[in-house]
């Protein structure tokens, strides 16, 4: 696995970086390029769910407004307590009007505000109420996710991703950008590169474009996730695994 020297991003390897972010995730289109929301479970949820298969939407449309209509009906600057949505469990339709929002999840089992209701109980009953409940994360409580219809390994991913905790699949897909940005300039790149060189040349990226690290990682992270299961859907033999 390639490591070289692991503090220092080199000139031309932010020029790849650089090049391959303006080629594939540039911040001018893609709608992905936002923080996140650290230290709000509650927000982070309604975001990994209600971006499922849906446009993301601008600062004031798609997931952010249903992001801002929970906010004004809690009325809290900070939303970090799940008990709120776990208690609309037996009324969802008060919670798909005060989201104004009824898309359905996939397989159209439920709307996206039950499932958000039913997330958020299920989230409590094995732990997991606030946000740093998620940094140590266990198996179990990802399957007890996972198991609720319409939900899955994605929304559980980009919820985690919001909350500023990387699972090892997401870290995979970000060393796989660095490495596919990198190929040119280093053939043995083939084999992966090494998690902290990786991490050297997302931060000394992010400084570059002007952005915060998470935003960085986001809109990666999204691309990723998004360009490579077609891939693997086909098969392609040049297309290494990403997890």
């Amino acid at each position: 696995m390639y490591s070289s020297v692991t503090d220092i991003c080199t000139e031309d390897e932010l020029d790849a970086m650089l090049l391959h972010i303006e080629s594939h995730a540039p911040q001018s289109r893609s709608p992905h390029w936002t923080p996140g929301w650290r230290g709000e479970s509650e927000v982070a949820l309604l975001d990994a769910i209600f971006s499922a298969r849906a446009p993301y939407g601008g600062p004031s449309s798609g997931v952010r407004a249903v992001v801002q209509r929970w906010r004004s009906h809690r009325g809290d600057n900070r939303l970090d307590d799940l008990t709120t949505l776990a208690e609309l469990t037996t009324s969802p339709d008060l919670l798909v009007e005060i989201l104004s929002n009824r898309q359905l999840v996939p397989g159209n089992s439920r709307t996206k505000g039950a499932a958000a209701a039913v997330a958020a109980r299920t989230l409590i009953s094995v732990g997991l109420s606030r946000s740093s409940d998620f940094v140590q994360h266990t198996e179990h409580q990802f399957e007890a996710f996972c198991a609720i219809p319409g939900l899955g390994e994605t929304t559980w991913e980009c919820m985690l991703m919001h909350l500023g905790v990387r699972t090892d699949k997401a870290t995979e897909h970000l060393n796989s950008f660095v490495a596919d940005a990198l190929e040119p300039l280093h053939q043995n790149l083939s084999v992966g590169i090494a998690e902290d060189r990786a991490s050297v040349i997302l931060a000394t990226t992010a400084d570059a474009l002007g952005t915060e690290l998470a935003s960085l990682e986001h809109a990666i992270w999204r691309y990723q996730h998004k360009l490579r299961r077609p891939k693997k859907r086909h098969s392609e033999a040049t297309l290494r695994p990403t997890g």
